[in-house]
């Protein structure tokens, strides 16, 4: 690699998959998360032409010539692409009179959820998001959690140096990931906040009022993965749900929320119930919610950052084994609520997450009772804050947090 801090990203392999059948891929994910290395730094597109739409001059020469330098190039990355989505339609032609062509478009946006773009790209192109470092990917190794779920078995490896509660405040977002300490991580995601306000919420919308959308985001963090309400949101940011709803489908066009729905047989019902709120990284969802260093994480809180963390990790299972992820709540009767059911073909991977560094049958009581729920089969897994990897009563494995 050119990069000697760079570490691989489990994606790499996909996105080299994709682009063996498909002539546009899109690369999509959060600010920072390395989507721009990755692809200046993985083979075969390091050595392809990189054009960086965040650079003024390029943007104008893009928009000027756009034409003649689409489809100059048999190879090409155009980074940022969300600057100036109008590019999409010389890309569409292009692909369509070549399809040996090939093009990776990259955007800090979810460009799938952008206005017009999956229809002008329909048929064209493979989307795929990169998300922060899983914990794997950060301590360069196999990962722990694709292993699980493909061959049944977790990888032994020593816990990092860092804690639990160092990892969860300062996050997996590779620039924080790799500062020294809690005081250098609060102030690189307040200025990640702040870039985010001024900058790209003017690419994707006029927001009225900043501070307004802040404290909308400040209110969203005191309801990590918790069950979304969004008029209680609204009503503790001091907006109204219109304008609660419009922003929360800006922050999930970023990349920085996701609204994890539940698992029902019904389409209908799954889209119907209430969603869980996650962030993209534990890091920000500390600094909006005010915390100053891991010493002062509530426990609750720190139990909800424990369980986002999970989230992140199997997030990226689910785009990297084509396979979806929801959570599992059954109101009625007998409360039953499983934190996440990854679905991978015809089986199902049920995970709680506690913290608790001894966890035993009591807190796997919810894993036990979905089996006879589900319509196909059920592995069993209980992620924890402990060390140990045991098989408990049941089929129920035990994922100390540091295998992940």
């Amino acid at each position: 690699m050119n990069n000697l801090s760079y570490r691989p990203r489990f994606l790499a392999e996909l996105l080299r998959q994709a682009l063996s059948f498909s002539p546009v891929v899109v690369l999509t994910g959060p600010r920072q998360v390395g989507k721009s290395t990755l692809l200046r730094e993985e083979p075969p597109f390091r050595d392809w032409p990189y054009l960086s739409l965040d650079d003024p001059d390029t943007l104008i020469l893009l928009r000027r010539r756009a034409r003649e330098i689409v489809f100059r190039e048999p190879r090409l990355v155009l980074d940022e692409i969300q600057r100036a989505p109008e590019l999409l339609l010389y890309v569409k032609q292009a692909v369509d009179e070549d399809r040996s062509r090939r093009l990776v478009l990259s955007g800090s946006a979810n460009l799938l959820l952008m206005k017009n773009v999956s229809e002008t790209l329909a048929g064209r192109a493979v989307y795929l998001e990169l998300g922060p470092f899983s914990l794997s990917e950060f301590l360069e190794r196999p990962s722990g959690i694709l292993t699980l779920i493909r061959e049944g078995r977790l990888i032994e490896a020593s816990p990092p140096e860092s804690t639990l509660e160092d990892l969860l405040f300062r996050g997996l977002t590779p620039p924080a990931a790799f500062l020294s300490s809690p005081e250098e991580a609060r102030l690189w995601w307040r200025g990640y906040v702040a870039t985010y306000l001024e900058r790209d919420l003017r690419d994707l919308s006029q927001v009225a009022d900043l501070a307004d959308f802040h404290r909308f985001l400040e209110a969203l963090a005191a309801r990590t993965a918790s069950l979304l309400n969004v008029s209680e949101a609204a009503r503790d940011a001091g907006l109204s749900q219109p304008t609660a709803s419009r922003y929360l489908n800006l922050l999930e066009t970023s990349g920085l929320v996701f609204r994890l729905r539940p698992y029902h047989t019904s389409l209908s019902k799954r889209l119907a119930k209430r969603p869980k709120l996650y962030f993209f990284d534990t890091g920000l969802a500390c600094t909006l919610a005010g915390y100053l260093s891991p010493e002062d994480l509530s426990e609750g809180f720190r139990g909800r950052l424990f369980e986002n963390f999970v989230f992140q990790h199997l997030r990226q299972a689910a785009v990297l084994l084509s396979g979806e992820l929801y959570f599992f709540r059954r109101p009625y009767g007998k409360e039953i609520e499983v934190d996440f059911l990854l679905r991978v073909g015809r089986r199902f991977h049920a995970f709680e997450v506690k913290l608790t560094t001894r966890p035993g049958l009591r807190e796997a009581e919810n894993l036990l009772a979905i089996k006879d729920l589900l319509p196909d089969p059920v592995e069993l897994y209980l992620v924890h804050a402990g060390t140990s990897a045991e098989t408990l009563p049941g089929g129920i494995k035990l994922i100390p947090w540091h295998l992940l």
